[in-house]
């Protein structure tokens, strides 16, 4: 990973500080997903050279439609996934 910030990558390396999930769209035509729906896993992650803050998607699971990826979400959320 390379920070933003001030390009740090790899001297010092990089601490995850939270975590969380989202939603989101595939948009971009070069993805085989195209027009589904990702549940993504993001941690956030501090420089410790500039202790700049940046996500980093850990994890992308595709789903057909909008309401299969929150029914998803929700579950995990609940603690039933």
């Amino acid at each position: 990973m390379i920070c933003r910030r001030c390009g740090n990558g790899g001297t010092d390396p990089f601490h995850r500080v939270d975590s969380f999930e989202r939603l989101s769209l595939a948009d971009d035509p070069a993805d085989p997903n195209c027009g589904h729906y990702y549940i993504d896993v993001v941690h956030v992650m501090r420089c410790a050279a500039c202790s700049h803050r940046q996500e980093k998607v850990e994890k992308r699971s595709p789903f057909l439609t909008l309401r299969e990826a929150q029914k998803e979400l929700d579950s995990y959320i609940i603690g039933k996934g």
